[in-house]
């Protein structure tokens, strides 16, 4: 039970990646801490009768974030013709992985991924269990749509590749997603792996699908370990859930050079 309700909590707190930028949020200057309210924190729900309070610094953001943390960082070192490929295709830096999550991807970066654009995407965690869906599932600002799944699983349990693809970002720059990888695959499609423990892959790096490529952590905005997963198709969000497969057949298919080198259960 307890950790069915971490994995509920899980991505919760990813929701202030957008809110406690808002404007609305944003406090002068050196202000003084001050106390948001359920009147004044749109969305907010409380289970009591008492009003839920949520105290913020002096830029707007929730105080209670400061138990949060997006390391250790814990990513392999660019290197070798994976560093290489990377740098001529200017990938691996936060900044580049962001304009990747909003934007189609430019044409050298599809022309380095083969195959036809996947119509599936193998279940990315070993043994992992369902946990927070895709869309209007937030309790706390659920005006904010939660951008992937969560999967919930062991702290150290084996984070796999949904399909053949090119790494793009495999670090713990981009804020609130802890240790992260984020993979290019045919015909645009990009998936993003969040709050790892630690990741094997780094940008520019070729991967089969099923390749170990993290395990399962809580770095960055986690209330415990689980795998946030998200799916963009030429830079449009998209629900992963319904091209899943290998999950009811509780699937260990882990394959690709990362995995024969190194035992794949921890």
């Amino acid at each position: 039970m307890r950790s069915t309700a971490n994995t509920a909590l899980g991505c919760m707190a990813c929701a202030l990646l957008l809110s406690w930028q808002s404007p609305s949020f944003a406090a002068p200057p050196g202000a003084a801490a001050q106390v948001l309210t359920s009147e004044t924190l749109r969305g907010a729900t409380t289970a009591t009768a008492s009003v839920r309070r949520y105290r913020v610094d002096a830029r707007g953001k929730p105080a209670y974030l400061a138990r949060f943390s997006d390391g250790p960082r814990r990513v392999p070192e660019s290197r070798g013709a994976a560093k290489v490929r990377a740098d001529r295709l200017g990938i691996g830096s936060a900044d580049a992985a962001r304009k990747m999550l909003r934007n189609r991807p430019a044409t050298p970066l599809l022309r380095e991924v083969e195959g036809k654009k996947p119509r599936e995407l193998l279940w990315p965690v070993v043994n992992g269990h369902w946990g927070r869906g895709f869309g209007m599932t937030r309790r706390v600002r659920s005006e904010l749509p939660h951008n992937g799944v969560d999967i919930g699983a062991p702290e150290g349990a084996t984070v796999r590749a949904a399909a053949d693809g090119l790494v793009l970002y495999s670090d713990n720059g981009l804020l609130g997603y802890g240790n992260c990888v984020m993979i290019l695959h045919a015909g645009g499609l990009v998936t993003l792996y969040a709050h790892n423990q630690q990741t094997f892959v780094q940008a520019g790096t070729k991967v089969k699908r099923g390749e170990r490529i993290s395990l399962v952590g809580k770095t960055g905005y986690a209330w415990g370990p689980h795998l946030h997963f998200e799916l963009r198709d030429n830079g449009r969000l998209r629900d992963p859930g319904r091209r899943f497969v290998g999950q009811r057949q509780r699937s260990d298919e882990v394959t690709g050079e990362l995995a024969r080198a190194e035992s794949p259960h921890r």
